[in-house]
């Protein structure tokens, strides 16, 4: 049944991978700014930075460049790198507010990308047939 309305709406794998790939793009930008934090090129030294904002700073730039990987080649792994990594910074900026600030934007960034790739995974048809309506056509 999921597979059938996937196929009435012919549009939506495209719009999905599409969507994949714009978060794509943002996660390697914001994965780049991560590393050159860590290298000294962007804001204060990393050395100087408390110790969880250092593990934090770390686990960002390496999970989203993998991330974004993924995202771009709409694997399920490269979407379960960016929910572990979104899901992290949500959990950063609400439970840990006193220890990483409360930024607002962020969380609402990741709550709205987060409830669009639902609205368009449903749209799209079941996690099962994902994979397979995600494969690029043949050359």
């Amino acid at each position: 049944m999921p597979l059938q309305f996937a196929k009435t709406a012919p549009l939506a794998p495209t719009v999905l991978l599409w969507y994949l790939r714009s978060l794509a793009f943002f996660y390697f930008v914001n994965g780049l700014m991560h590393w050159a934090r860590i290298i000294g090129v962007l804001g204060p030294g990393f050395e100087t930075m408390p110790v969880h904002v250092q593990v934090a700073t770390i686990y960002f730039a390496l999970l989203q460049v993998v991330a974004a990987v993924g995202l771009w080649c709409g694997a399920a792994w490269g979407v379960a790198a960016w929910l572990f990594s979104a899901v992290a910074e949500l959990v950063m900026h609400i439970g840990f507010a006193d220890l990483f600030g409360s930024a607002w934007l962020i969380v609402a960034f990741h709550s709205m990308t987060i409830l669009v790739y639902v609205g368009l995974a449903w749209w799209t048809g079941t996690p099962e047939n994902t994979g397979e309506i995600l494969r690029m056509p043949e050359e």
